[in-house]
């Protein structure tokens, strides 16, 4: 049988030969320094890999046949899918083998995982949204959506919600993953929708990922108008996708924000702290704050820094020291870490906006024309990089610790009552996370 998707070129590679490596062969380098020689040539090499697209995906796995695959569930599944989420986070991927109808969605073990809200640290930014969502398990039934970009948190909350409707509808929950959800109904429409009337509560993650099946979406929103007696909580990831929805056709998108759409806004610098430091507790590793700070500032996503750990915790197992900031600067590398964002950057982002220079708006001076474009740089450090408000004072040349809280709060105010200023700090909170800034020094 022709594999659904065409396989990349090569089998594995043997080691880093550049820091620009596509994301097959970043997960082909973690699989390797994992395996031992005897897994390599037992079930690895066998294995073809293929991605439909290298940013979205879904990964397909092909096998030689159905009993190759039997046989690999015992001995290489748990390790090939630990791997797998720690490279490519939430990408959705698949088994498949000759004479298989449709893919076999990748195992995913919820009974293992004790995510509650006490777990969630939601900072200042998404407390209320995080109090809204779970006040509203304990109100009447109806559809819930929760959106946010990548790493935001969204499948967390729906593992918490799920293990606490599961104790008030005593087991007739069902959670899916979004590609779980499309292979239900792939393989037949009619079993699908008995098990979804049996339930008093569906959840369902990732559901952007009916984009591509414009079917499925007319018989969810059909669903949807038949059960109001029934909740139905998704997540809807928001930073590849349109933010009008747009991915999902109108039936469903607007069915899906008729009753409660929250949105999770990205963790600050105290948040991602905050979860890099209980994440290295969880996972054994030494308390060290510098090293913790160092990834909390790097990684913006909190899913990329769990990817990142997982390779500092088999470094540590192997050589029993953290490793250094040289070293995890090379394993950021070697993982396609994004460009940092830091003040420098933020700087030449407001410049480039105003018409002055990076310089100029740290200087010291009382120039009128530099007054806002300076008070919204100092803005976009405490939102986007959480520095305080000293350190932000020493950057833009040595103003007190009050001047810059009444700059940050002076353009918290413009940016709700002020339209123009609020779509203004949005195309720069933007350029400044994407690394846009076109010219300035």
């Amino acid at each position: 049988m022709r594999p659904m998707f065409q396989p990349l070129t090569g089998t594995y590679i043997e080691s880093c030969r550049s820091p620009l490596l596509s994301p097959l062969d970043r997960l082909k380098e973690q699989l390797l320094s994992r395996l031992s020689e005897e897994q390599k040539n037992s079930w690895f090499q066998h294995l073809s890999f293929s991605l439909l697209n290298e940013e979205k995906g879904p990964l397909v796995v092909t096998f030689p046949h159905e009993l190759f695959f039997r046989w690999y569930s015992d001995a290489g599944r748990s390790l090939l899918e630990k791997s797998i989420r720690s490279i490519l986070g939430d990408m959705p991927f698949f088994y498949e083998w000759p004479g298989r109808q449709a893919p076999l969605p990748a195992l995913e073990n919820r009974s293992s995982l004790q995510n509650s809200f006490e777990d969630f640290i939601p900072g200042g930014k998404n407390r209320e949204v995080v109090n809204m969502f779970r006040s509203s398990l304990h109100g009447k039934p109806g559809i819930i959506l929760l959106q946010g970009d990548s790493g935001t948190g969204k499948s967390h909350l729906l593992l918490a919600a799920f293990s606490l409707l599961q104790e008030t509808f005593q087991g007739k929950v069902c959670f899916f993953s979004g590609s779980e959800f499309i292979s239900l109904f792939l393989s037949s429409y009619e079993a699908t929708h008995k098990t979804l009337m049996d339930c008093s509560a569906i959840l369902v993650d990732d559901i952007h990922l009916l984009e591509y099946h414009p079917h499925i979406q007319n018989v969810l929103a059909a669903f949807l108008d038949d059960r109001k007696d029934t909740f139905f909580i998704s997540s809807y990831r928001t930073d590849e996708y349109d933010k009008t929805g747009q991915k999902l056709q109108p039936m469903l998108y607007d069915r899906l924000c008729s009753r409660l759409s929250l949105k999770l806004e990205e963790p600050d610098l105290d948040v991602r702290l905050r979860f890099t430091q209980v994440c290295m507790e969880r996972m054994g590793l030494p308390e060290n704050r510098s090293s913790a700070l160092f990834l909390a500032r790097r990684c913006l996503r909190l899913r990329h820094i769990k990817g990142i750990l997982e390779q500092v915790l088999h470094r540590y197992e192997q050589y029993h020291i953290l490793p250094s900031v040289n070293d995890m600067n090379d394993l950021l590398s070697r993982a396609g870490a994004p460009r940092t964002v830091d003040s420098e950057s933020i700087l030449a982002v407001v410049a480039s906006r105003y018409g002055c220079t990076s310089t100029e708006l740290r200087e010291n001076t009382k120039d009128r024309r530099l007054v806002l474009p300076r008070q919204i740089a100092m803005y976009l450090c405490r939102d986007i990089l959480g520095e305080s408000y000293p350190s932000i004072g020493i950057l833009f040349g040595g103003k007190d610790h009050s001047t810059v809280m009444h700059a940050v709060r002076k353009i918290e105010k413009l940016k709700v009552t002020n339209k123009d200023m609020n779509i203004q700090l949005t195309e720069l909170t933007k350029q400044c996370r994407n690394g846009l800034a076109k010219g300035d020094s």
